[in-house]
């Protein structure tokens, strides 16, 4: 049983239109829910300018109280990552004692994109959009989560079991999944290895879509729905502890280098005295059993200062060329 996923009822059904496959509950068996591999519906935000919003502010608050909003890129579904960060957002309200707006997205794009409108204050991103943002200038590196004691990251392409392959080259006309446009472990080491051998996903692939999520590629490879994926070791290692009958499932046949894991950003005009604020609050959080209660609902052991070099592989992977999508 799949219990991390199992509980969240609002997984949508399984429609992989791009494939031309139907999958019904019984031809899904008991033992999985039934996931969306197909684009979130609001996938024109991706490029569109994302509409501007007012939360309600909190009663606890005057209406006056200044806003500070946080953004959290998309790693699991998400249920998980709102029921994840619960405790984050309650801890934020006591300790710096004004109004906090979590803001959740499907893409990382709508995530970075909130960034560069000054429509967030701070943000949990991807490896890869934090390359993104800081070549543009529009962000600043400010914490890095350490998770089983480690502050670096892997992508993982992942297959069945059985299924003989055993190297990115025996992928030739498989089905793949990405999970997003700007993920480093979900597309980016996929198309920089294809580069390496003169191929591109779309030549390489019998075809490919994205899950836009690291748990529904997981699991789109243990039922075999498709030939492969490239996801997040992080999410794969949590969710193998979880369910360890998944590691008879599945077989990681290639893993990137070490990679920074998604850190903590501000954006680039940020007022240095709540940056300031915000870095002493996130590298502090370890030192209060209400901060460890916080950092413990993440999976995360404690935040600490980042290191630009554990980006460097993704920096090199972006100056030499991404390949088609």
């Amino acid at each position: 049983m799949i219990k991390k996923i199992v509980n969240h009822k609002y997984i949508i059904l399984v429609l992989i239109t791009a494939f031309g496959l139907l999958f019904s509950a019984a031809g899904c068996g008991n033992e999985y829910p039934e996931i969306s591999l197909k684009a979130p519906d609001n996938m024109d935000t991706v490029t569109a300018p994302t509409p501007q919003y007012h939360p309600q502010s909190p009663i606890t608050f005057s209406p006056e109280a200044p806003y500070l909003r946080m953004a959290i890129a998309p790693v699991v579904t998400p249920v998980q990552t709102q029921e994840n960060y619960y405790k984050l957002q309650t801890y934020f309200l006591e300790i710096l004692e004004q109004p906090v707006e979590l803001v959740m997205r499907s893409t990382h794009a709508e995530i970075n994109q909130l960034i560069r409108q000054g429509l967030v204050d701070t943000a949990m991103v991807g490896s890869y959009s934090y390359v993104e943002l800081k070549r543009a200038g529009q962000a600043e590196l400010l914490a890095v989560p350490k998770r089983g004691g480690q502050v670096n990251h892997h992508s993982y392409i992942i297959v069945p079991e059985d299924s003989g392959i055993e190297s990115l080259e025996d992928l030739r006309d498989e089905k793949f999944v990405f999970t997003d446009s700007l993920s480093f472990p979900g597309k980016l080491y996929v198309e920089y290895r294809l580069q390496e051998i003169g191929e591109t996903a779309n030549t390489f692939f019998s075809d490919h879509i994205y899950s836009y999520s690291h748990d529904n590629s997981i699991i789109a490879v243990a039922e075999k729905w498709v030939g492969a994926a490239s996801v997040c070791s992080l999410v794969y290692d949590h969710l193998v502890e979880e369910n360890p009958e998944l590691e008879e499932k599945l077989k990681i046949i290639d893993a990137s280098p070490p990679v920074g894991n998604p850190p903590v950003v501000v954006r680039k005009n940020l007022d240095s005295e709540l940056r300031q604020k915000l870095e002493e609050f996130f590298l502090n959080m370890h030192e209060s059993s209400r901060g460890r209660d916080a950092l413990e609902e993440m999976r995360i052991d404690r935040f600490v200062p980042g290191s630009e070099a554990d980006y460097g592989p993704v920096e090199q992977m972006t100056t030499d060329g991404e390949g088609d999508s």
